[in-house]
């Protein structure tokens, strides 16, 4: 019999993804290092490695371990469906309202998932559940991909559908695992009440992400490109709404030493002031105590391409619901589906002094 030269350290970064992908709430490195019988310093060596090369990430400097974008991909090539699925069952915690997936069948769409949201009887949406794509927000997606003139033009722009439906709205928008091309529509339907902006903007964002984890270069539906995109400033009210988004900030401010530093940071925009959380271990209170003036960079990575900057003072201060209060409003905000430490948490406040918005990119 032949010997089989084995790789220690390939086999320990193997059984660390199994691990992790069997507990899609995270892992916390002390887990980790309790289960494989590492040292804190192999430990974490072999996370950087896989957190550099994409396999796996953490939603904070302190956080769980889950799998990352690169993890996703591969499995997206071998098994597309059911990797789109588990994504989707992942991202659909993060709403309140019913969410679904469409796929186009011929001139229908068909609902392939769903998962039923806090009012499970307003917006429902029933696996099999067939509708024309001139009937429904989510067909609109696929027409828009087909035509790009007329109605469909503003939905090739937005990349969101909107159609209402008397008292009820349906908003969708395209997932694109190519980056351009409708592949799946993720779907809501809800009063017209709740059917803000904001709400849109949360449900196209989550079809940004969720196609970048399918493998998408880029998210630019239908083939916008940035390019063609006109600069202009935000107005106050298209800033408020861009605000509300799950977006993550850049703090910019001045450390002990003199020195410049940025860091990202969760916020919550609670009118007139955002609200950014330190978790324990973070060095940037610090820096924030001794100057406090600071700017926050807020932007998404898609078209439109909207940026906001905040200029002010980060004030220590506590939340007004509490420290429970904060950390439940960021769970929901940034979709995090696992405890997030409440022992040690700063909160500082930060009421704009300054506060602009641009969109677009300068045309040549």
């Amino acid at each position: 019999m032949s010997y089989i030269r084995r790789v220690p350290a390939v086999e320990r970064a193997l059984q660390l993804l199994e691990w992790i992908a069997e507990r899609p709430e995270g892992v916390l490195p002390s887990e980790l290092i309790d289960r494989l019988g590492l040292s804190r310093t192999g430990a974490f060596a072999l996370l950087n490695t896989l957190k550099a090369h994409g396999y796996l990430e953490q939603a904070s400097p302190r956080g769980p371990y889950r799998l990352g974008p690169r993890w996703w991909v591969l499995a997206a090539r071998t098994h597309p469906e059911r990797t789109l699925r588990e994504l989707f069952r992942a991202e659909a915690r993060g709403f309140s309202e019913s969410v679904a997936l469409l796929r186009p069948v011929g001139d229908e769409v068909v609902v392939i998932e769903a998962v039923l949201g806090r009012h499970p009887l307003i917006g429902h949406w029933a696996i099999g559940e067939r509708f024309l794509l001139s009937e429904s927000a989510a067909g609109w997606i696929f027409l828009a991909d087909r035509q790009a003139r007329g109605r469909w033009e503003k939905i090739r722009r937005s990349g969101i559908a909107r159609r209402a439906l008397g008292s009820v709205v349906e908003i969708a928008a395209p997932i694109c695992p190519d980056g351009r091309h409708p592949y799946v529509a993720l779907a809501a339907r809800l009063p017209a009440a709740r059917a803000t902006s904001a709400f849109a903007e949360g449900l196209r964002a989550a079809a940004a992400r969720l196609s970048l984890r399918l493998g998408a270069p880029a998210y630019q539906p239908y083939g916008v490109e940035p390019q063609g995109l006109p600069l202009r400033r935000l107005r106050p009210a298209e800033i408020m709404a861009f605000l509300e988004g799950p977006w993550v900030a850049r703090l910019i401010g001045m450390r002990v030493d003199g020195q410049p530093y940025a860091v990202p940071v969760w916020y919550v925009w609670e009118q007139p002031a955002l609200w950014i959380a330190a978790f324990p271990g973070s060095r940037w209170p610090d820096h924030v105590r001794v100057h406090p003036r600071i700017t926050l960079l807020i932007d998404e990575p898609w078209p439109p391409l909207r940026r906001v900057r905040v200029e002010g003072e980060a004030i220590p201060q506590p939340f007004p619901e509490g420290p429970e209060g904060l950390l439940t409003r960021l769970a929901h905000r940034y979709r995090v589906d696992w405890p997030l430490p409440s022992h040690g948490l700063e909160t500082f406040r930060i009421l704009p002094e300054r506060m602009e918005g641009r969109r677009g990119l300068v045309v040549s």
